[in-house]
């Protein structure tokens, strides 16, 4: 009798024994599948002070939607550098000084162009109209000079004939005969001077006005030359001045554009994500990479699921899973995005909330949900789920412990 109690009582330790191996085994298991241990959460996007500076008055706090402008809050520096940007102000306004003073010398040096090339028309003018005059005068000269030279040549050949027949004066018939060379010299003298001068109009027509010893006397159409080729120049320069002005325009505009990011600089996210918390107090002094805040996109939705190193084997990338959120009976379908062992775990640094059950020598499990509108509107990321994977038992989670 004693041995047969003896027995039992062994049998029975060693039941116990086995009962607690398995719920020792198996109690990590157990409790993510009891307890709703799970965490709905996202990922956790830190943003810094691009400046330094001062946190504006009216930054968003946790909790609040970001607007359409994408705006969390706002670094103001009071004492951005301004220097650069009066650098700029200054040499548009000297640009602008100078294409003025360069219009009015073009507009001067139009209208002393404009009176010269009256002058230089005028002298022109004058010039060919007395070439025509002692054109015209010495043609007919000349036509008289022929004429006469024509009737003394006939009075000499008599006066030569009758002094040769002695019935006339020798005397009388060599002073005829000078009276036809001087004609002859005067005809010579009225031709030369008629040629130069129809030579001379018709430099005259090219714009060559040549005096009577030669020279150039076309002093007025130098002058005009002078001034319109000082007037290209003053265009060509008034153009440079344009030119100017159109780069001392985009020098402020960029000086402008960097003082503007100097003096206040956004602190952005997504429009529609949610702030999750405020790091710095508005009137707060930052230097660029000051933490500010942090936000979260409710439209990734994922939970964190604590779960054993052993169960942590069995759920491959893209393992389906059922989640029910806290306070909700209606049942999610997600798949495993991620798994890491218990010496490598996710954390706050990474997650905007961690599952409440994890504690050392749990692994981890992130599953990505598809949430609906009205879940990207509540965000509902802290809030407790429970999480089961239909394809992993509890005989599986023994089978992987054993070995078998």
């Amino acid at each position: 009798m004693f041995r047969l109690d003896r027995r039992r009582v062994l049998a029975l330790a060693a039941l116990v024994g086995l009962l607690a191996y398995i719920g020792w085994m198996a109690g990590p298991y157990l409790r993510s599948v009891i307890l709703r241990d799970a965490a709905v959460t996202s990922w956790i996007n830190h943003t810094a002070s691009p400046i330094a500076g001062y946190v504006g008055l009216h930054p968003l706090y946790p909790g609040e939607r970001i607007g359409a402008d994408g705006l969390i809050a706002a670094i103001e520096d009071p004492l951005a550098d301004r220097s650069a940007l009066t650098r700029s102000e200054a040499d548009l306004e000297r640009a602008k000084q100078r294409r003025k003073s360069l219009e009015q010398l073009v507009a001067l040096r139009q209208s002393t162009a404009d009176a010269r090339a009256t002058v230089a028309q005028t002298y022109a003018e004058t010039f060919k109209q007395d070439l025509e005059t002692r054109i015209t005068a010495a043609s007919g000269s000349l036509s008289l000079t022929t004429q006469r030279l024509g009737l003394e040549r006939v009075q000499a050949d008599r006066l030569a004939k009758l002094a040769a027949s002695g019935h006339g004066s020798q005397s009388a018939a060599d002073a005829e005969a000078q009276l036809v060379v001087e004609l002859q010299k005067t005809q010579t003298g009225l031709q030369s001077e008629l040629d130069r001068s129809t030579q001379r109009r018709s430099a005259a027509e090219q714009g060559t006005f040549l005096l009577e010893d030669g020279t150039d006397a076309a002093v007025a159409s130098r002058a005009l030359d002078d001034t319109r080729l000082a007037l290209n120049q003053a265009r060509l320069d008034l153009a440079l001045a344009e030119v100017d002005i159109g780069l001392a325009r985009q020098m402020l505009a960029a000086a402008q554009q960097a003082y503007d990011k100097a003096r206040r600089a956004p602190v952005a996210a997504p429009p529609g994500a949610l702030v999750w918390s405020l790091a710095t107090a508005p009137g707060t002094a930052v230097q660029p990479g000051s933490p500010v805040a942090s936000w979260v996109d409710c439209a990734v939705m994922m939970v964190d699921a604590p779960v054993s190193d052993v169960e942590l084997a069995l759920l491959p990338k893209g393992t389906q899973a059922e989640v029910v959120f806290e306070g909700e009976s209606r049942t999610r379908h997600g798949t495993v995005l991620l798994t890491r062992g218990a010496a490598a775990t996710v954390g706050q640094a990474d997650l905007a909330a961690l599952a409440k059950g994890r504690y050392p020598g749990v692994g981890q499990v992130l599953i990505t949900l598809d949430p609906s509108p009205a879940d990207i509107a509540a965000c509902p990321i802290g809030q407790a789920a429970h999480v089961d994977f239909p394809g992993v038992g509890l005989l599986d989670v023994l089978r992987a412990r054993l070995r078998l």
